[in-house]
């Protein structure tokens, strides 16, 4: 299903926890979402329990709050649902998002699912006071009831809540985009002021009985005076109950029927054999280096890593289809220091980024060393980050400062990084140490970028999965610095052209007009760049923006039949928040005079850019027009 789940959280692991256990035994197609935690932690004791959570629910990606709003709109931007929930809940029957969602596409106007509503819920909480339930109406084939809350009260009348709450991303996002907002609560409370904005949407669906409730044991923010329960528990007190490993029993609450959307339930634990310990083993490393007729360099790079003297550190070297020798040579140096696992994957060539993904998809360690096979490490490296690693469990890259080396002999202490400055340039080196997590949710190295700059892209995809990096003062690193015709300088030669390229793959993170401007670059780039893109295409034909790219020169030189077929094929491959596509399809469709599919085309841009929807005229339909009518 292609559904997006975001569970906020605060210092509350134990409560998260039975939120999500319930939600794998509740929710029927749980295997089948994208569940996200967006955490924040107080102290590093917190910290600790959450990385315990991570390894109970290792298919959950857990993301720690750097930047609320931005990673929020940078997290909901690649799916067309969105459900919305707090660590405090508790799904107690099952339920069917498929079900809500077919409910949902059958009346546009409905504004949201709610799981936490039903014909039992008689009573607000927060109010403390009795509510009335709405008319309810059935929807055809579902066993959904559908009310309208403009006319409701208390619960029932309070349609933008992030509890339990299943919405369109393009009315989400549209809402986020022009509201202010830093945490989940006062996320809610400018939702709030902001229903005007979704009055064209009357309508909410629930259960004739609902399927989850919050359980206010206790409150961990304070921007709000929030009511909880007489008998409250505080977090510490529930921290020690996770850390002596205590979880929330869920079976426990099958058979009640809570009266509230929040509802005072006792506190029901069970014993796991899991207890919580601040672990002293050294982390994990696997040492990733790609090699493409490299062999000279090699033995070189492969023994700055055995110098470290480091356990437990694997090396994995990726031949990405070299013809020279750099096969035989990895395979002689791995049987040359058997103490120390060196593993080597011969490959076809498909780029710097493809072997680098290829690597890490075999890597066993915790943390991920990129290195390049004509670069080294001083020794002492590997120990220093482990000791950064013991006494900052929340920082999850760790770096030093450059020594260059070969055609020049300069230091690059590497700037600040913060959201905006990655924005603008990388500020990190592609040798860094992190944790694999971030590779894994960060969905690997994209290998569509025609002249590199693949390590700068991939700390942009990091990036709204909170980055919380550590800079080492010494050059630890040293990286070789080839004379003229090497990649760095060709690169370096078309670098308006890559960082319009990396723009691009972004969308949701750079303002509409400069990546209008980004396309006029594209389209008018140099024939050896538009090769490049030939052979990208060649090689990972599932990539979408390289047609996208190749489209746009298509349509700059007037071959828009064939600019038409990139744009489709691109938008086919693309995820949900590719806007690009469309806006280009209506563009050409406009130019060819087919109003149809020009109209047609700018109704799935708004759909994923809403702010286009002024420009073009037009509003989303919520609905995918089938892509034959963009013909």
């Amino acid at each position: 299903m292609n559904v997006q789940a975001i569970f906020f959280s605060k210092d509350r692991a134990l409560q998260l926890h039975g939120a999500l256990q319930s939600f794998f035994k509740n929710c029927i197609e749980a295997e089948e979402i994208s569940i996200r935690i967006l955490y924040h932690t107080s102290n590093k004791h917190h910290q600790h329990q959450y990385d315990c959570l991570q390894r109970e629910f290792p298919q959950v990606q857990y993301i720690r709050e750097t930047h609320f709003r931005h990673q929020l709109l940078a997290l909901i931007a690649d799916a067309p649902w969105i459900l919305f929930a707090v660590d405090d809940v508790l799904f107690y029957r099952p339920f069917s998002l498929h079900e809500c969602i077919t409910s949902m596409e059958m009346c546009p106007e409905v504004l949201s699912a709610n799981l936490l509503l039903g014909k039992n819920t008689v009573y607000c909480y927060p109010q403390n006071a009795s509510q009335e339930i709405p008319l309810l109406e059935p929807i055809p084939k579902s066993t959904m009831l559908r009310f309208r809350w403009d006319n409701a009260e208390y619960d029932f009348g309070y349609p933008l809540e992030i509890s339990g709450s299943l919405y369109r991303a393009s009315t989400i996002i549209s809402l986020l985009q022009n509201i202010a907002f830093d945490n989940p609560n006062t996320l809610e409370a400018a939702l709030s002021q902001h229903t005007n904005l979704v009055a064209h949407m009357p309508w909410r669906i629930i259960y004739p009985q609902s399927v989850g409730f919050c359980n206010p044991l206790n409150r961990v923010q304070q921007v709000y005076d929030n009511r909880v329960a007489a008998h409250s528990i505080d977090a510490e007190t529930l921290s020690q109950y996770f850390d002596a490993g205590q979880r929330i029993d869920s079976d426990a609450y099958a058979s009640l029927v809570p009266n509230a959307v929040h509802f005072e339930a006792p506190l029901h634990l069970r014993p796991t054999r899991i207890q919580i310990q601040p672990g002293n083993t050294p982390p994990s490393i696997t040492a990733v280096i790609p090699v493409f007729n490299g062999a000279a360099f090699l033995p070189q790079a492969v023994a700055s890593l055995v110098a470290q003297r480091y356990g437990p550190l694997e090396i994995i070297i990726v031949n990405d289809g070299s013809t020279d020798d750099s096969s035989a040579v990895a395979h002689r140096l791995a049987h040359a220091h058997t103490p120390l696992p060196i593993h080597v994957i011969d490959k076809p060539n498909g780029g710097m980024a493809d072997a680098r993904n290829a690597g890490i998809a075999r890597a066993r360690g915790d943390w991920i060393l990129p290195l390049d096979c004509d670069d080294c490490f001083a020794p002492g490296f590997l120990h220093h980050a482990a000791d950064i690693i013991a006494n900052h469990p929340e920082i999850n890259l760790i770096f030093s400062n450059v020594q260059e080396f070969g055609a020049r002999n300069n230091v690059w202490t590497p700037p600040e990084y913060s959201w905006a400055e990655i924005l603008e340039r990388n500020t990190f080196p592609y040798a860094s140490l992190y944790r694999k997590d971030l590779w894994t949710m960060g969905q690997g190295y994209d290998p569509s970028i025609p002249w590199g700059a693949e390590d700068w892209n991939f700390w942009i995809q990091c990036t709204p999965l909170g980055i919380k990096p550590y800079r080492i003062q010494q050059c630890f690193f040293h990286y070789r610095i080839h004379g003229h015709g090497s990649m760095s300088t060709i690169m370096r030669a078309h670098w308006p052209e890559v960082v319009a390229c990396l723009h691009t793959l972004h969308p949701h993170m750079y303002p509409v007009s400069s990546l209008l401007e980004e396309h006029q670059v594209i389209a008018n780039m140099h024939p050896d760049a538009a090769k490049r893109i030939e052979e990208t295409i060649a090689k990972h034909p599932d990539r979408p923006m390289p047609y996208f790219w190749r489209g746009l020169r298509q349509e700059a030189a007037g071959r828009l039949p064939e600019a038409i077929a990139d744009y489709i094929r691109a938008a086919n491959l693309a995820p949900y928040n590719q806007w690009q596509p469309y806006y280009r399809l209506y563009c050409v469709n406009t130019t060819l005079g087919r109003i149809t599919a020009a109209r047609n085309a700018a109704e799935e841009c708004v759909q994923r850019q809403p702010q286009w929807g002024s420009i073009l005229g037009v509003t989303s339909t919520f609905c995918a027009q089938p892509l034959h009518s963009l013909l």
